[in-house]
């Protein structure tokens, strides 16, 4: 995990998306492909840490929230009072969000 990562929070939801990828990729594509994916996701996610304001507003979904995308996965995030961006869930950009966010604890 390098600096940036380390400037990311992870919310229990965000970590179980994260981990529900991983197995789904890992059961049908491999472990490689696994490691790619979620890989892919760390590494947008540690950009934030630079580059926090650079995602979408999705008010409209929730207040504060935003968005940036890794692949087909679609990053939700918040900022706090402090200069560490929260990772609030990570789901596939072909699923239904609204249903997917439901009446998550962060709001």
């Amino acid at each position: 995990m390098d600096e940036r990562e380390r400037s990311i929070i992870w919310s229990p939801e965000a970590v179980a998306d994260l981990d529900g990828i991983w197995d789904y990729y890992e059961e049908v594509a491999g472990v490689q492909t696994a490691e790619n994916v979620t890989q892919a996701i760390r590494h947008r996610c540690a950009i934030l840490a630079e580059h926090p304001l650079s995602g979408r507003d999705r008010n409209a979904l929730r207040p504060g929230l935003q968005s940036i995308v890794a692949t087909r996965f679609v990053i939700f995030y918040k900022i706090g009072n402090g200069p560490r961006p929260e990772i609030v869930r990570v789901i596939d950009g072909r699923r239904d969000i609204e249903a997917e966010l439901g009446e998550d604890s962060y709001r």
